[in-house]
C-alpha cells in the first residue's frame, strides 16, 4: 500500500506539471495570435481615376479614418478580423473646383456626406502576400457587397495594403456628371486605387 501511495503522489505531481505546461503554452499561443487594434497613418491615400469623352480625371483623399483588428505573428499577417473605413465625401478632391462641385453633387454629399466600408469576411494568403476582403460599401446612401483583393507588406507593427478595383457609378444610383452643357460626358466606370497604411 505504501508503494501505491507514493506512485499516486508522483502521478498527481506529474499531472500538475502537465496542466501548468499546457496553461503556459496556451497563454503563449493566445498572445502570439492576439488581435491587435490598428488605425490608418500618414501615407494612406484613396484615388478615384476616371475618364470622359475629352480627357481623363483624378480625385484623391488623404484625410479619412480606418480602424479594425488584425492578427500578426512575427512579421506575418495571419488574419484581419475587423475593418471599418469612413471617407467624408468632400475630402475627395481633384485639381479643378468645377470637377469637385459636380462630383460632390453627383455623390449627393449634402444628403449622404460619408462613403463607408465595413468588413464582413477576410482571407489572408501569406504565401502570396494577398488578402481577399469582402464587405459592404456604401456610397450616396446605397450599400452594395464588394470583394477587394489587396497586396500587403508588413514592416514591424505597420502593415501596408495596396489595391485597385473598378466600380460603376450607376451601381450606386449615381448619375455620371456632365460639363459644358453636356459636351463633356464622364464615363460610368471609375478605378479606385487604395493605399492603406495601418499601425497599432
Amino acid at each position: 500500500m505504501k508503494v501505491l501511495n507514493v506512485n499516486i503522489s508522483k502521478l498527481k505531481s506529474q499531472v500538475r506539471q502537465l496542466v501548468t505546461l499546457a496553461f503556459i503554452i496556451g497563454i503563449g499561443s493566445l498572445v502570439a495570435h492576439a488581435q491587435t487594434p490598428f488605425k490608418n497613418v500618414a501615407g494612406s491615400q484613396i484615388k478615384v481615376n476616371g475618364t470622359s469623352n475629352i480627357h481623363d480625371w483624378t480625385m484623391s483623399a488623404t484625410s479619412f479614418s480606418c480602424d479594425g483588428s488584425l492578427i500578426l505573428k512575427g512579421d506575418q499577417l495571419q488574419d484581419v478580423t475587423a475593418l471599418n473605413f469612413t471617407l467624408p465625401v468632400t475630402n475627395l478632391k481633384g485639381k479643378e473646383d468645377l470637377l469637385n462641385t459636380r462630383a460632390h453633387k453627383a455623390l449627393k454629399a449634402e444628403q449622404f456626406n460619408k462613403i463607408t466600408f465595413k468588413l464582413t469576411n477576410a482571407t489572408v494568403v501569406p504565401q502570396q502576400k494577398i488578402i481577399k476582403a469582402t464587405g459592404n460599401l456604401t456610397i450616396a446612401g446605397v450599400t452594395k457587397p464588394i470583394t477587394l483583393q489587396a497586396n500587403y507588406t508588413v514592416s514591424g507593427n505597420e502593415v501596408t495594403f495596396k489595391e485597385t478595383t473598378p466600380l460603376k457609378m450607376s451601381d450606386f444610383n449615381i448619375k455620371a456628371p456632365t460639363f459644358m452643357m453636356g459636351a463633356l460626358k464622364v464615363a460610368d466606370e471609375v478605378s479606385i486605387e487604395i493605399t492603406l497604411k495601418v499601425k497599432n
